[in-house]
């Protein structure tokens, strides 16, 4: 392998529980049902894209912008205090960090994902965030990571691909990265699926060798 890509929400930092309940509890209210047809469509979104699907879907009054701040106002809290780094995620870093470039690939919008990034200490360990805001692009899409090779100048079959979410494993994978799919709580219903289509998987970020890849 000659470069790491890192998902963030639910790889590195332990923060799939915060989004998890972030969109059911503003739908609810604003008195409205948080459907399983709903919470299927705005998994893969970024908080721009659910903010005005939100708007649209449910014909809400308040502005789109409102939505996000209003949405984004609990998830910079998390980032910025409270969220942890998952277990071993720190070491892996730094360990990944010496075999070869590292970067992050995240649906998250960096104004959320900077203050984590820095309370961390993390950011001297990153070449670059490519996240689907600054690319227009879904991570359920193969484009996604046509871009991230690009970027990084290597082929996909170079580059190790670390992502706790079904979507992204599939599309990557389709693109051509090796996928290790890591485990999380919000993935158990997916987990067969992950294991299935995953090159290999992990149960928790302690358990990866490196020297396998490098």
């Amino acid at each position: 392998m000659k470069a790491t890509a890192f998902d963030f929400d639910g790889t590195l930092i332990d923060s799939m529980g915060m989004w998890r309940h972030l969109g059911r509890n503003f739908v609810e209210s604003k008195g409205k049902e948080y459907t399983d047809a709903i919470h299927d469509k705005v998994t893969t979104m970024s908080l721009n894209q659910s903010s005005a699907f939100f708007k649209k879907e449910l014909e809400l009054p308040e502005s789109v912008d409102d939505i996000f701040n209003e949405m984004g106002d609990i998830l910079r809290e998390g980032y910025t205090h409270t969220l942890p780094l998952k277990e071993g995620a720190l070491d892996l870093i730094k360990r990944a960090s010496k075999c070869a470039p590292l970067v992050i690939a995240t649906a998250t919008n960096e104004e959320f994902l900077m203050p984590a990034m820095e309370r961390f200490g993390l950011n001297p360990y990153f070449q670059f965030i490519q996240t689907c805001d600054g690319v227009g692009i879904e991570k359920s899409e193969a484009k996604f990571y046509h871009i991230l090779a690009k970027k990084l100048g290597e082929k996909p079959e170079d580059i190790l691909f670390f992502d706790d979410a079904h979507y992204a494993v599939v599309a990557a994978k389709e693109y051509g990265l090796y996928t290790v799919g890591v485990k999380d709580d919000s993935n158990a219903p997916y987990w067969d699926s992950i294991r299935e289509t995953a090159d290999e998987v992990v149960d928790s970020l302690l358990d990866v060798d490196l020297e396998r890849y490098f």
